[in-house]
């Protein structure tokens, strides 16, 4: 299985990843630049500081709807279809 992740080329050829990647054995990998701007690493973010921020930030349980309200909106939505 194939996985992209970005990383940074220096001037003198290091490569430094902008985002975490696990391989469980020594793994071959194709480098391909891309011209342009530099984009800066701290605007792309990552899934996993998505998942964390929302772990750490849940919604107060009143402002969470519950199984009944969510199903009665789902209801709505499709009723109003027709």
């Amino acid at each position: 299985m194939s996985q992209t992740v970005q990383a940074e080329i220096n001037v003198d050829g290091s490569i430094r990843l902008l985002e975490p990647i696990h391989v469980s054995k020594p793994t071959r990998a194709l480098v391909t630049l891309i011209e342009g701007e530099n984009i800066i690493p701290e605007r792309l973010g990552n899934v996993a500081k998505v998942l964390k921020f929302l772990q750490e930030n849940r919604l107060p349980d009143p402002a969470r709807p519950s199984q009944e309200e969510i199903e009665k909106q789902i209801a709505e939505a499709r009723e109003s279809w027709d």
